[in-house]
């Protein structure tokens, strides 16, 4: 199997499926498609190695698969390479939105290839996750402790695992994870910040934006947890505004978005202030700016301060 569609809203998850099938390897290549094209991938595809060593190609935002659109003769030049693909190469497409099987360029990949789609994690799902994850990391946590720490992330599993990762730095090996302490570093209140900030900034009430930040600075909370939330909700505009263009109805688009009503009405109502241009420029942004972030050639609150700066 040489081709694959992962579809999740964790970032996390697609990450780990990505590592099942890549197997640690080195050769392995990234395409966004809110920079480059899908000819891009397709010609990326097509050299192999003169040592005939795998190629993986990791091609992320991949969102043509469900309402997302891309040029037809894209769709046509996959479409021909999906019926002879090069062997030695493996392609991943990855989208955090919902897939359409009725698309004929996702039936083509559900046919010949395979669809890997990841549903919601709910509290059932979640507590053996953590506690594997908290395991695996040779730490221990009791239920208590797990449950507090879903309910202040508010069931989200990639935040979990972020501040999961700060409170593995005040233990030592082997130690248990005491619900007095994470009380202390995960508080409810500190996780309503981090999306006060980013509902201000989705608001452009870049003033308040601003003061949370120095405050979220001061709690030492990890910018790449507020760059993760900010681009979650654009990508969930970005669909909602697609899917209001092609005339779904209300109780559909909750439905394709898994969303609840007052979730949408928040969403129509700041989509006021934006166009589907504005927001994959805004997408690209906080994709280079992780990149920076991790490379080591940009400090995490100076990318966020940044952002800020450019889209006021």
């Amino acid at each position: 199997m040489n081709i694959y569609l992962i579809t999740s809203e964790s970032f996390r998850l697609i990450e780990d499926e990505v590592k099942k099938i890549t197997k640690n390897s080195s050769n392995i290549l990234t395409i966004d498609l809110l920079e480059a094209t899908i000819e891009d991938v397709i010609t990326e595809a097509t050299y192999v190695s003169m040592f005939n060593e795998q190629k993986y190609i990791i091609v992320k935002n991949a969102d043509f698969f469900g309402s997302g659109k891309i040029k037809e003769a894209e769709i046509e030049l996959l479409e021909k390479y999906l019926e002879n693909p090069v062997s030695l190469t493996t392609i991943i497409f990855e989208t955090y939105n919902k897939i359409d099987l009725r698309k004929k360029i996702t039936k083509a990949i559900n046919t010949k290839y395979k669809i890997i789609n990841i549903p919601p994690m709910y509290r059932n799902d979640l507590i053996p996750k953590i506690r594997n994850y908290v395991m695996s990391n040779k730490y221990k946590i009791d239920t208590d402790t797990i449950n507090y720490i879903i309910d202040a992330c508010y069931n989200n599993y990639d935040l979990i695992i972020s501040e999961l990762n700060k409170i593995f730095l005040y233990y030592d090996e082997n130690d248990k994870l005491l619900l007095s302490d994470v009380k202390e570093m995960v508080s409810k209140s500190l996780i309503d910040n981090n999306f006060k900030f980013v509902e201000a900034v989705i608001n452009k009430d870049f003033i308040l934006a601003l003061k949370i930040l120095e405050d979220l600075y001061v709690l030492k909370v990890d910018p790449i947890s507020l760059l993760m939330l900010l681009a979650r909700e654009y990508r969930l505009m970005v669909s909602v505004l697609i899917l209001n263009e092609m005339g779904t109805n209300k109780f559909n688009i909750m439905k394709e978005l898994n969303l609840q009503d007052w979730q949408l009405d928040k969403y129509v109502y700041s989509l006021v202030n934006y166009d589907k241009k504005t927001l994959y420029s805004y997408l690209k942004r906080l994709a280079q700016l992780d990149i920076d972030i991790k490379s080591g050639n940009l400090d995490k609150y100076m990318a966020l301060k940044i952002f800020l700066l450019e889209i006021e």
